[in-house]
Formats: structure tokens, C-alpha cells, sequence
């Protein structure tokens, strides 16, 4: 992807449309690549989602309305059982998707050895399937192997393998480890991949908000991808059906939102973006 490559879109955005609806919708605010969500807690899904067929199936859809995958995120713990088998399905989805980048979480600092062994036995998946796994800093919870930028950054330099980096989330930076710096500079140079989301406060809660609507200084992202990589890919997540209460674990609300009101957060949200890129 070029520098003037425009941002993938999350389909977290649409949780709980129909994707037709979703797809239609990213289509008509004037996206041009999406980026597949599978994230517990985000959205509902099972591991059938990685099926060869889904991912055919989610190719047609795409294709049908002029979109392309930018990067698929299917979140999971790289320590956890069965992670190399889940990882492989993981791979193998995005791959035949024809999705360049794969986003997940790495999992607790306790399961390192572990994480590092998934990791080994997925390399050879990954150059097959011409995809870049892309480690995310996270936004909630604690003892992750990579809450910090700085921590991401030493390890996927430590590990010296070209199809393994990190995705940077700007917002998680913000409301895991505190600030945006040191760990937007640190990690910058190691990524393949940058998320853009927001956060509001609403007194002693955090809700997910449109771009530039809440405390993450878009700003200064911006201008330290300018400076550090400018040719870093972006998406853009949206998860706004979900809110942080005591700015704990995020909550989904019962009911999905309008597509009006997600149409016009989009809209708003690739406008921010686009005035600084």
C-alpha cells in the first residue's frame, strides 16, 4: 500500500447488521477497503468464520460492491489451547480473502514461551499465505505481553521475522497504558499496521466515539506516522455500540445502532482522518 492509500474500515462498526447492510454502508460513506472484525466481546462469531467457504463467501460480498480487504481481525490469545490450530485458521482465512495483514492480540506476559512457539510454528503459514501477522497493543484488562508500545516494539525486534509486526492502536495506547508517548514513537518503526479509534469521557465512563470526538489526540498521530512511517497502512474502528463503565471491560449495548447514525460517524471519522493525512 501507498502512503496515500486510503483507510480500511472496520466491520466492528456494523455489529449486529446483516454484513449486505454493513457493506452497503461503508460503500456509500466512501470506504474502499474494510477490514473484517472477529473480536469476542465486539461482535458474535465462531470459529466456522474461518471456514474456506466463509472466506468465498465474504470475497463475494466485497468484490460485489467495489471494497477490497485491507487486514482481517480475528483477535486470540497466542498462549492459549489449541492456539497454533486456531492461529493456522486465522492465516489461512485471510490469505484466501486476499487480505495482506492478519491483526491479533499476543496474550499475558505469563504465557511468553507460549506465545513465542505459536508464533514460530505460524511463520511458515504465513509466508505461504502472503500475510503479515500484525501483534496489537491492547486496550483493556492487564499483564499483557505487549501493553506497551515499547514492549511490542522489543519484541518483534527480538524476533527478527519480516512477516511478524505490530499494529498499533493509538486509542489502546491511551486507555491501557495511559499517554500516546513513549509507545506511539517506539512503536511506529515496527508496525505493518495502525488502528485509528476514539474514546469520550462521560464522567467516570469511557464511550467509543467518531474520530477527533473524544481524547486521543489525532493530531499528534498523524503526525508521528508523518514522521516515523509514513507509509504505514491505517483502519479505522468504530466499535460504538460498545461503552466502558468505570472505564473497566467494554460493555455492548443491547440493541445495535442506527445504520443512519453509524453512516454518519464514518463519514465524520474519515473526514477527521483525511484532514490530517
Amino acid at each position: 500500500m501507498s502512503p496515500a492509500a486510503p483507510p480500511a474500515v472496520s466491520t466492528v462498526l456494523f455489529d449486529g447488521h446483516p454484513w449486505e447492510r454493513g457493506l452497503d454502508l461503508l460503500a456509500e460513506a466512501g470506504a474502499r477497503l474494510v477490514e473484517p472484525a472477529f473480536i469476542r466481546g465486539y461482535v458474535d462469531f465462531d470459529e466456522t468464520a474461518f471456514s474456506e467457504a466463509a472466506a468465498a463467501r465474504s470475497r463475494r460480498l466485497l468484490e460485489a460492491r467495489g471494497l477490497a480487504p485491507g487486514a482481517v481481525s480475528a483477535h486470540m490469545d497466542l498462549a492459549g489451547p489449541g492456539a497454533a490450530e486456531a492461529l493456522a485458521r486465522r492465516v489461512a482465512f485471510a490469505g484466501a480473502l486476499g487480505a495482506p495483514l492478519l491483526v491479533t492480540n499476543a496474550g499475558p506476559a505469563t504465557g511468553r514461551a507460549a506465545i513465542l512457539a505459536t508464533l514460530d510454528d505460524a511463520l511458515p503459514r504465513l509466508e505461504a499465505a502472503a500475510v503479515t501477522l500484525a501483534l496489537e497493543n491492547p486496550g483493556h484488562g492487564r499483564g499483557d505481553l505487549i501493553g506497551r508500545g515499547e514492549a511490542g516494539a522489543a519484541l518483534v525486534a527480538a524476533l527478527g521475522a519480516p512477516r511478524v509486526r505490530l499494529n498499533l492502536d493509538a486509542g489502546n495506547l491511551v486507555t491501557y497504558a495511559g499517554a500516546l508517548e513513549p509507545g506511539l514513537s517506539a512503536t511506529l518503526p515496527h508496525a505493518a499496521y495502525m488502528h485509528l479509534k476514539d474514546v469520550a469521557e462521560d464522567g467516570p465512563d469511557w464511550r467509543f466515539a467518531a474520530l477527533g470526538e473524544g481524547v486521543v489526540d489525532l493530531p499528534a498521530v498523524a503526525a508521528a506516522r508523518a514522521r516515523l512511517a509514513p507509509a504505514c497502512p491505517v483502519g479505522i474502528e468504530l466499535p460504538l455500540r460498545l461503552s466502558r463503565p468505570s472505564r473497566g471491560d467494554p460493555v455492548r449495548a443491547t440493541a445495535p445502532l442506527p445504520l443512519p447514525a453509524l453512516r454518519d460517524a464514518l463519514r465524520r471519522s474519515l473526514a477527521a482522518w483525511a484532514a490530517l493525512a
